[in-house]
């Protein structure tokens, strides 16, 4: 290769895979190498299906095969949107263009990979915004619709609970209609924050301070008094105090949930460079993959009461205050969830 074509071979953004008919690779440079995770050494000789995920690998030669004898493309000078695969087996989004030539009278194909992972999950992230703005306005209804004739309801009942002595049957009714009406509260106050989260408010927080008055708001529950909530470590960090503790609150309560209330939850923080870090693990059960994949998603709970939003909010506050949050499950048992946030 002369040496200007292997200055541009070598310095491409996108990935280059030069195949033969018979769809074997004959060159694969730098940029496909980092798309793919291959090295070139392991890729050259090979079959391109390699780079493929099914049913693209299994009909790729026919396709070369095909085009040979007809002359009628598919990809070849239009491009396209195609999945790769990476040598660890995982698969991301492409555009693929396709060039012929003719080298040494044989038909070689130049492919131009560029990797269009970054652009999906900004359109997925615009498609979230859009639905999150359709949630708002219907939360918004909601709110005014429901919430104050709940408020109205609520009043009336509990005047009337009050005047009913003690041991009448009907009281209990009563009150576990309010109970009720208190759930069905939360679920609109949940949707408005979710869908409507206020504007932050920062002020100097100590975490372990935060945290620890979190915990005893907590046990003061009468089915949590078995609950060990034990606190490790220290940072200052600038936040919104009152939606932090919503955060703490939500992830507590999770974590004591999956113990039925018993048990130890330990809570750790440390520094990580300008960041912080907040692991709170319990020693439930733990959470099986296909939850952890949906367990930050709207409205899925596994929970026989809840609304599915407890974690989506911690999630939308934690990533408003600049930080991130992350679920594991330890192969030692339990789960475990990190929140990391800028530290002061």
């Amino acid at each position: 290769m002369e040496p200007l074509l292997e200055a541009i071979f070598t310095s491409a953004v996108d990935g280059i895979v030069v195949i033969d008919a018979r769809g074997i690779v004959r060159a694969f440079n730098p940029a496909a190498e980092r798309l793919f995770g291959y090295l070139a050494g392991e890729v050259v000789g090979q079959n391109v299906s390699l780079l493929m995920p099914s049913p693209d690998r299994e009909q790729h030669d026919r396709y070369v095969a095909s085009y040979l004898e007809t002359r009628i493309p598919r990809i070849i000078g239009i491009g396209r949107e195609v999945r790769g695969r990476r040598k660890d087996g995982s698969t991301f989004p492409l555009h693929l263009s396709v060039g012929q030539a003719t080298v040494d009278g044989q038909p070689t194909f130049t492919g131009i990979l560029h990797d269009l992972s970054g652009r999906v999950v900004l359109e997925q992230r615009l498609a979230e915004q859009k639905s999150l703005a359709k949630l708002g306005e219907m939360a918004a209804v909601v709110a005014h619709e429901v919430k104050n004739p709940i408020a109205g309801i609520r009043g009336a009942l509990e005047v009337i609970t009050a005047r009913m002595p003690a041991g009448q049957r009907d009281r209990g009714v009563l009150v576990d209609i309010i109970a009720r009406l208190d759930a069905l509260n939360r679920i609109v106050q949940d949707m408005l924050m979710f869908a409507r989260p206020r504007a932050l408010r920062a002020e100097a927080i100590a975490l372990e301070t935060l945290m620890t008055e979190t915990a005893a708001m907590i046990k003061r529950d009468p089915l949590l008094h078995e609950l060990e909530i034990h606190v490790d470590g220290s940072a200052r960090i600038s936040g919104d105090r009152e939606m932090l503790q919503i955060v703490f609150q939500n992830v507590l309560m999770n974590a004591a949930q999956a113990m039925e209330g018993k048990g130890r939850v330990d809570v750790s923080i440390v520094h990580i460079d300008s960041r912080c870090r907040v692991t709170i693990a319990d020693h439930g059960p733990g959470m099986g993959h296909d939850v952890r994949e949906k367990a930050f998603d709207a409205f899925f709970t596994t929970k026989h009461r809840g609304t599915g939003l407890g974690l989506p909010i911690a999630k939308r506050v934690i990533e408003a205050h600049g930080g991130s949050m992350a679920i594991d499950a330890p192969a030692s048992g339990g789960t475990s969830i990190s929140i990391e946030l800028p530290s002061n």
